[in-house]
């Protein structure tokens, strides 16, 4: 199955990309507002163009992924709005289409991951008392929906069978780390002091 090649093709790029995402703030608290809209920063400038591209996949057929139910770009912005910041003042990433479905399930793949993650997240920045009053719409990402939301998208993803194709969505998946990482390490340099 896909899933389990994938998870493992990927599992250093994941590690990488989790070194440059406060991981370790996160889980003990320790992250300011400032951390956080850099992260909050980091994923906009991905996610808002990745989102973009959907309406323009008029050869790939994704209408069993629900993708009107798994935006996050308008979490992000409510998020950023309440630390003060405006989203269009974000200069968003440049991303490459994916031309198949399986370069679109290796790259939604990394970000369906990411909003499971999120859920434990989340809990640890409520209990952040630096970051009283912050939104945090994005990291709660499908509330009760977030594992069947998986399990659907687990289920999608495992429709490639193909061994070129599965090649094909473990590099996107791959690529997709090391530009969410890129994302991390550029959001880090940005003052965005709230």
């Amino acid at each position: 199955m896909l899933h389990e090649r994938i998870k493992s093709s990927t599992a250093e790029d994941h590690k990488n990309a989790e070194r440059h995402s406060y991981g370790k703030e996160i889980m003990d608290r320790s992250l300011t507002k400032t951390q956080y809209a850099q992260l909050l920063t980091a994923n906009y400038r991905y996610i808002a163009p990745w989102e973009k591209q959907w309406d323009l996949q008029l050869e790939i057929d994704t209408t069993a992924l629900q993708l009107e139910q798994r935006t996050k770009t308008t979490l992000l912005e409510n998020d950023l709005k309440a630390l003060g910041i405006d989203p269009e003042s974000i200069n968003t990433s440049s991303l490459e289409a994916p031309s198949t479905l399986a370069q679109f399930l290796g790259r939604m793949y990394v970000i369906e991951g990411s909003t499971l993650g999120g859920a434990m997240i989340e809990k640890q920045l409520k209990l952040n008392p630096h970051l009283s009053g912050c939104s945090f719409d994005f990291y709660g990402g499908y509330g009760q929906n977030l594992i069947p939301f998986w399990k659907s998208f687990l289920a999608q993803l495992n429709t490639v069978e193909h061994p070129q194709e599965q090649d094909e969505a473990i590099e996107w998946a791959r690529r997709c780390f090391k530009e969410m990482e890129s994302c991390f390490i550029n959001a880090k340099s940005l003052n965005l002091d709230s």
